[in-house]
């Protein structure tokens, strides 16, 4: 009996010491190690790129390529999901990785860009392209948790790129924040719908209209800012009339923790442009 024991413990060891550092490209062209055997069914593979992930296999399936590696470029041909946060559970799709999916496929899936042609050129930081950082950085967020709890349609909120940084085509955490939809809204450019005039205005016989939605009204048409001779007058009512609009709007969601003082300190300062 000791003699077989001691066989059958040799015949491990050597499978052990044979299969220990063994290498192998999996059917993506990743390659992985084996860096721990404990047996055919139990062994740990780290894959040889950056980040090392490290995933907990067979020796069958390490030996025919069926392992993933959780740092490849699975979304979009872009986006690594990573191993420190589940994109799923209880087989739901968590907040935080639909979120990041969703402005995955804005910067990146071409039909996306058709679809919504305001997001042609936008991108994302490298940082970004790993699910992981950006979930650090969702839950790092002031207000996490009035992003995180707000369930229905009407409290819906959004990922920002535009506020922090006017103009901005890519998201960062540099240039990110989270904000209600009605402050979303307030910077929604619409000039595929006016053509070539400024924003907020349109021609109204030989002169020129100026409307602006008002938030604070029940009203769903836009509110009326008087009709003139010329569109840069017309405009610059409206700028006056949106600009004001935005600063309130500022201030009440401050004021209730819904968005971050240097959100808050950008809504003030905003200008609203001819070329906008």
């Amino acid at each position: 009996m000791r003699v077989r024991t001691t066989n059958k413990r040799t015949r491990k060891d050597t499978k052990t010491s044979e299969r220990l550092g063994e290498e192998k490209l999996n059917k993506k062209g990743c390659l992985a190690k084996i860096i721990e055997y404990n047996g055919a069914n139990d062994i740990i593979v780290q894959f040889q790129d950056d980040y090392k992930g490290k995933v907990h296999t067979s020796y069958r399936h390490f030996s025919s390529g069926n392992i993933e590696n959780p740092y490849y470029s699975s979304v979009c041909n872009v986006g690594m999901l990573g191993i420190k946060y589940l994109a799923k559970v209880n087989k739901k799709t968590t907040k935080e990785y639909d979120t990041w999916f969703q402005m995955i496929r804005r910067c990146f899936d071409e039909k996306e860009k058709e679809k919504r042609p305001s997001y042609k050129n936008a991108t994302c930081c490298k940082e970004w392209l790993l699910f992981e950082n950006f979930y650090e950085w969702l839950h790092s967020q002031e207000n996490f948790d009035k992003w995180y709890n707000s369930k229905s349609n009407k409290e819906r909120w959004c990922l920002d790129k535009d506020i922090l940084a006017k103009g901005n085509k890519v998201y960062s955490p540099e240039t990110c924040c989270l904000v209600p939809n009605n402050v979303n809204v307030l910077f929604t450019n619409r000039k595929n719908h006016r053509g070539s005039l400024p924003i907020g205005v349109t021609k109204h016989n030989n002169q020129f209209m100026a409307q602006c939605m008002n938030p604070f009204t029940d009203n769903k048409n836009q509110e009326y800012l008087g009709t003139y001779p010329t569109p840069e007058e017309a405009f610059h009512a409206y700028k006056i009339y949106k600009e004001d609009i935005i600063k309130q709007v500022a201030k009440i969601e401050y004021d209730n923790s819904n968005i971050t003082k240097e959100c808050y300190q950008a809504m003030m300062n905003y200008e609203v442009e001819i070329t906008d």
